[in-house]
Formats: C-alpha cells, sequence, structure tokens
C-alpha cells in the first residue's frame, strides 16, 4: 500500500513538472515613478523602488502594450484608453509628472538592451 502512495506521488510530482512549460512568459511584478511618458509612442521611464539611479546610466524605457490598466481607485478599465496617472495635459502626449505605478512586465533578451513590455499598468498615486 505504501508503495503505491509511493508511486502516486512521484507520479503526480512527475506529471506536474511536464506540464510546467518552461517557455510560457510570467509578467514580474515592479513597483517605482514613471517620470517620463508618451502617450503617442505608449513609453514611459521608469525608476524602480530600490535601484540606484546615476545620472550616466540614462533613462530605462518600457513599452506599455497594455490595453487594460487599474486607477488609483482599483477600477479596471479595459477600453483601451491610456492609463490616466501616465497621460499628460489635454492636447500634449508627453507628461513629466512624476507617478508611482506598479507595472506587470516582461523582460525580452534581444542581445544587447534588454527590452522591457508593461502588460499591465496600477496607478498607485
Amino acid at each position: 500500500m505504501l508503495a503505491l502512495v509511493a508511486a502516486g506521488l512521484v507520479g503526480g510530482f512527475g506529471a506536474a513538472k511536464l506540464a510546467d512549460d518552461p517557455h510560457t512568459a510570467r509578467p514580474e511584478l515592479v513597483v517605482g515613478v514613471v517620470t517620463w511618458s508618451n502617450e503617442q509612442t505608449r513609453s514611459v521611464a521608469f525608476e524602480e523602488d530600490g535601484t540606484a539611479h546615476r545620472p550616466r546610466d540614462g533613462d530605462t524605457i518600457y513599452s506599455v502594450i497594455a490595453e487594460g490598466w487599474q486607477d488609483v481607485d482599483g477600477t479596471l478599465h479595459h477600453e483601451g484608453t491610456y492609463p490616466s496617472c501616465l497621460a499628460g495635459e489635454k492636447g500634449d502626449p508627453v507628461s513629466t509628472d512624476r507617478h508611482r505605478v506598479g507595472l506587470e512586465v516582461l523582460h525580452r533578451d534581444t542581445g544587447g538592451q534588454p527590452q522591457h513590455i508593461v502588460v499591465h499598468v496600477r496607478c498607485l498615486d
């Protein structure tokens, strides 16, 4: 009986391991401040909390492909609008307002500069 239980456990763990696809992209949640945003190009400059930023480092640019986003009150928006905390003033696609956000990001190694792709935005202020 104990051998059957052990065989079942080993088989179950083995099946679970095989079902875990190593090619599945999983976003990483990063929290910090957007220092610059351009609604037309859907690009933002982002400084992650706890990361030292030296002036010579330049900006870390993220591409925002998120169709949905979450406002500061927790309301989800899925109409394809640009997140309000990233948007500029009416008629100006660029914002340099500093806003705290949570970004769900996929990182892509391109062989040179890594590409950062935002799949979800949560406005924190």
